[in-house]
């Protein structure tokens, strides 16, 4: 099949390797080279599998920018996340916008401003190990800011990880409010992956809904075509009558 196989030294705990019962599981942490977490709040319209081949260097991690412009003056979001602000990446990027810009990565120096080093957590690529592990868990228990975090995840990654981050072009975490207040970036053929981030989600609004911004249409739209492709497959190929949602027969239901 053109599977090319790649010997692992085998992940264990300091406690020592896996005791259940299924002894086939022994070595399963140790099989995955390289993760990319992706929000399900995302809709990829471009294939993207280049992320698994992305350089790393030991303990970095690979994401795209937040956009901390906050134009919906939302008072709960951090003090410097101010609306269009001079400082803000995405303020920078529009000045001389260049045709590929929301496929272009910027790179922050060390010594730029925490808005600068600011990631969404939509997608995360890094390469799983015990010590990054470690040292992610030592992190949560010791940083006296965790519970302050205005977004708990990204916030802590930001921080944890600043100036160990690669940044990703805005091409793979797309934001849907760019649309609107960075419209000078945005270009529906270059986005990868389109990421529909706050409340107002295509499965939460109806299609046809007048509550909708008119701008969002079009990338609302895109999350439709996809439904309705995905309902035709369904009724066109057997197997999934062999699917059965389980979720709202909750734990019991489940097969044991």
């Amino acid at each position: 099949m053109g599977i090319i196989l790649h010997e692992v030294d085998c992940l264990v705990s300091q406690d020592g390797g896996y005791t259940g019962a299924d002894a086939r599981f022994v070595d399963s942490r140790g099989k995955l080279r390289r993760l990319v977490l992706i929000d399900s709040d995302m809709l990829v319209r471009k294939n993207m599998d280049d992320l698994f081949d992305v350089p790393l260097e030991e303990g970095w991690i690979a994401a795209a920018h937040a956009c901390t412009c906050n134009p919906m003056h939302i008072t709960h979001y951090p003090s410097y996340w101010r609306a269009l602000d001079t400082n803000v990446l995405m303020t920078f990027t529009n000045t001389g916008v260049r045709p590929d810009a929301l496929c272009t990565a910027f790179q922050p120096l060390p010594e730029s401003g925490i808005t600068l080093h600011s990631i969404n957590s939509g997608i995360v690529v890094l390469n799983p190990t015990e010590k990054l592990n470690d040292e992610i868990i030592d992190g949560l228990h010791n940083d006296p800011n965790v519970t302050r975090y205005g977004f708990p995840d990204q916030d802590f990654l930001s921080s944890h990880f600043k100036n160990r981050v690669k940044f990703l072009g805005y091409e793979y975490n797309a934001l849907k409010p760019m649309l609107k207040c960075h419209s000078a970036i945005w270009r529906d053929e270059n986005i990868r992956n389109v990421h529909y981030i706050f409340k107002d989600k295509p499965w939460v609004l109806p299609e046809d809904t007048e509550k909708l911004d008119e701008q969002f249409h079009v990338i609302h739209g895109w999350w439709w075509d996809e439904w309705r492709r995905l309902e035709a497959e369904k009724k066109e190929e057997q197997w999934w009558e062999l699917v059965v949602d389980l979720t709202s027969l909750g734990s019991k239901g489940m097969p044991s």
